[in-house]
C-alpha cells in the first residue's frame, strides 16, 4: 500500500511543501509542480536520503519550472499566443479553422487533433528540406521529453505541450528530431546539422526549457 507524507523544505529562504509518496518502486524520483516538490521513493527510504536528494536537485527543478502556466481558468497559450477562453466556447486558429469545445477535456481533445495535423505537415516540410525520409508522426502527453525519433519504426512522437509554444520553438524541436536521421547521438556533427537549419537553436531551446511560450 502506498503511503504519503508531507514535510516542509527550505530553498533559499523560502519554505516549500514536499509530498513524499512511499511506493513499491526501486528508485527515487523528484518533481516540482505548481509550487510543490513531489518525491516518489521505495518504502524503506530514509528521510535523510530524501533531504539529500532535495539539496542536490531542488534548485534545478525549481528554476526549470514554468513561471507561467500554459492553461489557466480563462486562457490557454496556443502557438505562443495567449488566447482567452470560456466554457463552452470556441477558438479561431486562423480564418479557416474554428474549434468549438464544451469543457477543458474537450478543448484538449480538439487541439490535440488539430496539432497532430499541423505537426504532420510541418515535419514533412522539414523532412524534404533536410533530405530525410518521410516519418509517421504522433502526438501524446510526455512528461520528460519534447520529442522522440524512433528510426526502428520510422516514427517521430512529439509532446502535446509543444502546442503552447511559438512556431519558431516548435520548428526547432522538429529540426532536432529530424537531425537524428543523419546523426544518432548528440555530438558536434549532430548540432552542425541542427544549426544549419535552425541558427537560433540555442536561444529557442532556452525558451523551451524555461516555458517561455512566446
Amino acid at each position: 500500500m502506498d503511503i504519503e507524507e508531507k514535510i516542509v523544505y527550505n530553498l533559499e529562504g523560502q519554505d516549500y511543501d514536499v509530498i513524499i509518496s512511499y511506493k513499491r518502486v526501486r528508485n527515487i524520483s523528484f518533481r516540482f509542480e505548481k509550487g510543490v516538490f513531489k518525491v516518489s521513493c521505495p518504502w524503506v527510504t530514509p528521510k535523510s536520503m530524501i533531504i539529500s536528494g532535495l539539496d542536490k536537485f531542488a534548485k534545478k527543478l525549481h528554476d526549470r519550472s514554468p513561471q507561467v502556466q500554459a492553461f489557466g481558468d480563462d486562457y490557454v497559450y496556443l502557438f505562443g499566443r495567449k488566447v482567452p477562453i470560456t466554457y463552452p466556447g470556441s477558438i479561431m486558429y486562423n480564418p479557416e479553422t474554428k474549434i468549438s469545445f464544451n469543457s477543458p477535456d474537450d478543448l484538449i481533445k480538439k487541439i490535440r487533433k488539430y496539432f497532430l495535423k499541423y505537426m504532420q505537415s510541418r515535419t514533412l516540410f522539414y523532412a524534404n528540406l533536410m533530405h530525410c525520409p518521410s516519418y509517421n508522426v504522433r502526438v501524446r502527453q510526455m512528461k520528460s521529453r519534447y520529442g522522440t525519433n524512433s528510426r526502428y519504426t520510422n516514427t517521430i512522437t512529439y509532446s502535446l505541450i509543444l502546442i503552447h509554444y511559438s512556431l519558431e520553438i516548435i520548428d526547432s524541436v522538429i529540426i532536432h528530431e529530424l537531425a537524428h536521421c543523419h546523426v544518432f547521438g548528440h555530438d558536434d556533427n549532430f548540432y552542425r546539422v541542427v544549426y544549419r537549419y535552425c541558427p537560433r537553436y540555442d536561444e529557442l531551446r532556452k525558451k523551451l526549457i524555461k516555458a517561455e511560450f512566446a
